[in-house]
């Protein structure tokens, strides 16, 4: 009985470790389209990614903040599927409001500095402020021992980081060539939304770990009490 908590706890492990690297990869992926989006409008200049860098890093500072605060007084999978659920289905949306959108702040903002940062915060802070509340609800859920926060805060943000590369060069260098931006933002959100999907059924694999040791227990018991 012991030995299949210990794999079904395992098997969740994973599954939090690998979708770390799920986000990682969408957030880094979504702000290197985000520049895809926005130089027809505002250009490639220098005030464009300074707009879009600073726009992911505002809202990852504060998704680390939400994120822990929310780990704290609901740390489930369920909650933590939720979260990743949410940036990635309006990521999935964004293809069919950026033009408009863009035009209009296009239209109505003279300024390239402030269109540029304002185009940004539309596109790309709420979705990378849910992915971000991931790192640190992530760690809340696999920490069991404070011994080994280290080490577990380490993998995540490492795991997370390393997605963050691969997201990077990947849409870079291969996926913006071959698929064009629409679908690439396509794909992030159907990847996001079944990465959420996985944690969520991640949680019913915890409460049903309980019920299977409880059956054993009780079917044990009935062949050592049988004549």
């Amino acid at each position: 009985m012991t030995d299949q908590s210990d794999k079904g706890a395992a098997a969740v492990t994973l599954i939090v470790y690998g979708a770390a690297f799920v986000v990682g990869t969408i957030v880094m992926s979504f702000e290197m389209l985000g520049s895809r989006y926005l130089n027809p409008y505002f250009g490639s200049g220098i005030y464009t990614w300074a707009s879009l860098i600073s726009t992911v890093l505002a809202a990852l500072c504060i998704g680390y903040f939400l994120g822990g605060w929310l780990a704290d007084r609901a740390p489930s999978l369920r909650v933590l599927g939720l979260t990743v659920i949410i940036g990635s289905v309006y990521i999935l949306l964004v293809p069919l409001f950026a033009e408009r959108m863009l035009e209009s702040l296009l239209a109505g903002i003279d300024d390239v500095r402030a269109g540029s940062l304002v185009a940004s915060i539309a596109i790309l802070f709420f979705p990378v402020t849910f992915l971000g509340m991931y790192s640190p609800f992530g760690i809340r859920l696999l920490l069991r021992d404070p011994k080994h926060s280290g080490r577990v805060s380490g993998a995540v943000y490492g795991i997370n980081t390393f997605g963050s590369i691969i997201g990077t060069l990947g849409t870079t260098f291969f996926l913006i060539p071959m698929m064009g931006s629409r679908a690439i933002t396509i794909t992030a959100g159907l990847a996001g939304i079944v990465s959420g999907a996985v944690l969520m059924a991640a949680q019913r694999l915890l409460r049903a770990i309980p019920v299977a040791l409880i059956a054993g227990g009780l079917a044990s018991g009935s062949l050592a009490m049988a004549p």
